[in-house]
């Protein structure tokens, strides 16, 4: 089974970098190195051969791509723009990079006929969406519409952190830890909102992958394990988390919670440790996983994730 890495990322070749004032020199250097890479689709696969990686999935979340994204209106035309150079990147290096559309979802219909586009037209596997947007999380009803396509039209949505309004007082009192902590904050209440809300019972057919950052929400949702949902021996709802960080504690708790069916080989590239043969292996074998729950986690959970189940109707 080849290794696909569900949480890899680019940038848009008008996209304007500038690393963080507050982060290290030696991690200044390292994010500019990086961007050079992402900003190259050849560059990427030649990463990834050097890691042992087989198939990169790659996504830009809008957060990312635009600095004034809790801000400024929906930039439709750029998101748009932005998937197409995507789809060319992935037509151009098959079975190494597949791609899943930037789409704001707080955008309402705007945002569900962007996906529609994206997937029906340009190809793509999926879409990757922001945990939240000014301080509005997942789940809120501007993001229904986004969340009921990718249902219907049968493709993964993948949750990506982002920072809030806590974020600098974080960075001040604990530098990059703290980020990170925020950032997971915001990945898990946006699970914590799409069960608050009862969307995962009244949105059928929903596959949805979360980081490894927002691994609290699995503890806080406790109380609705016990009914059923995420609990692996239920598994009525489709929450995927994925491998971010590599840690065989982390990973053998997400395999005991949701099953090594639901966890995702995922290794937030370029921005954290990447997914080598070795370290993978390290995190596997760390957290005790068995050979056959092995392979799902490094590739076959993912592929078929990746083939599209479209829904008849979506309530």
């Amino acid at each position: 089974m080849p290794s696909i890495d569900i949480h890899a990322h680019y940038r848009h070749p008008d996209q304007e970098f500038t690393p963080a004032a507050w982060v290290s020199a030696e991690r200044r250097q390292e994010q500019l190195r990086n961007a050079e890479i992402l900003v190259s689709f050849d560059r990427i696969v030649e990463v990834s051969d050097e890691a042992g990686v087989d198939t990169r999935v790659l996504s830009l979340p809008a957060a990312s791509r635009f600095a004034d994204f809790d801000t400024a209106p929906p930039r439709l035309r750029e998101i748009a723009e932005t998937n197409d150079h995507l789809a060319e990147g992935v037509r151009s290096h098959p079975g190494r990079l597949l791609g899943l559309a930037t789409i704001d979802a707080y955008a309402g219909d705007d945002a569900a006929a962007e996906v529609r586009r994206s997937v029906e037209e340009l190809g793509l596997s999926g879409i990757v969406v922001d945990s939240g947007k000014n301080d509005v999380f997942l789940g809120a009803p501007e993001t229904v519409a986004t969340l009921q396509e990718a249902a219907l039209l049968g493709v993964p949505v993948f949750v990506h952190p982002v920072g809030t309004s806590l974020t600098p007082t974080l960075i001040e009192q604990a530098g990059q830890l703290g980020s990170s902590y925020g950032r997971g904050l915001a990945n898990g209440v946006a699970l914590l909102s799409l069960i608050h809300r009862g969307l995962l019972d009244s949105i059928p057919n929903l596959r949805i992958v979360f980081t490894t950052l927002g691994i609290g929400s699995l503890g806080i949702a406790g109380t609705w394990r016990a009914r059923g949902g995420l609990a692996k021996e239920d598994g009525r709802w489709q929450v995927y988390f994925d491998t971010m960080g590599f840690d065989a504690q982390n990973v053998a708790y997400l395999v005991n919670v949701l099953g090594a069916e639901r966890v995702l080989l995922g290794s937030d590239f370029p921005h954290q440790v990447d997914a080598t043969t070795e370290r993978v292996a390290q995190a596997l074998d760390g957290a005790g996983i068995s050979a056959g729950d092995q392979a799902l986690i490094r590739g076959a959970n993912a592929a078929d994730l990746l083939v599209r189940k479209p829904a008849a109707a979506v309530a």
